[in-house]
């Protein structure tokens, strides 16, 4: 099992626990309320909305991590959603290990 592939299996757990938000708005309204550890955009985004989560991620006092990676098909097979550009990961735990798989990538 690859690394993107370990990163959406955790983003299926995150999802069931309630601890994923869904979506580009509903990522930045959590952003703003200081909620999400981790950020993780498809690599088919569109560039408006890259420029737009990477304004709003520069703004933060406190960083929030960002990993791009996959299409929004792919995510939405594999958590069983309409295609979704953008995700946001509320649990601390969750996105420190997507973190750490995704810096062991090959």
């Amino acid at each position: 099992m690859n690394s993107e592939e370990r990163i959406l299996n955790l983003m299926q757990f995150a999802r069931k626990a309630g601890k994923l938000v869904l979506g580009h708005d509903a990522t930045i309204r959590a952003i703003n309320h200081k909620l999400v550890y981790l950020v993780i955009t498809a690599g088919d985004t569109a560039p408006r909305t890259i420029r737009s989560m990477e304004m709003v991620l520069g703004s933060m006092d406190k960083p929030v991590s960002n990993i791009r990676f996959g299409k929004q098909s792919e995510f939405g097979r594999a958590l069983g959603i309409p295609d979704t550009a953008v995700l946001g990961v509320l649990d601390r735990n969750f996105a420190a290990k997507m973190l750490q798989y995704w810096s062991a990538k090959d």
